[in-house]
């Protein structure tokens, strides 16, 4: 195999791991705790009850997270979304 043949190569498996990596670094994850989440729309965040309060209206962390198109995780009371 001559040199070349041995670049070219060496580039196509190269290229044959790098591609399949590229399309997961569209996708990170993000984490937001119930507390940032709750604040950043309005309201006031109780850790004890887990509980978002509002003005008007009381919701869960976990209905706020949800309603937010995230998944809550009540053990570390955070929010993760995908983006």
């Amino acid at each position: 195999m001559t040199q070349r043949a041995k670049a070219v190569a060496a580039t196509f498996v190269a290229m044959a791991l790098v591609f399949p990596l590229a399309g997961c670094a569209g996708k990170a994850k993000v984490k937001r705790s119930a507390k940032q989440s709750c604040e950043a729309h309005g309201g006031s965040y109780n850790a004890q009850t887990q509980l978002c309060s509002y003005q008007a209206v009381q919701r869960s962390a976990r209905q706020n997270c949800e309603q937010q198109g995230g998944v809550y995780w009540p053990e570390e009371q955070y929010c993760e979304f995908e983006e």
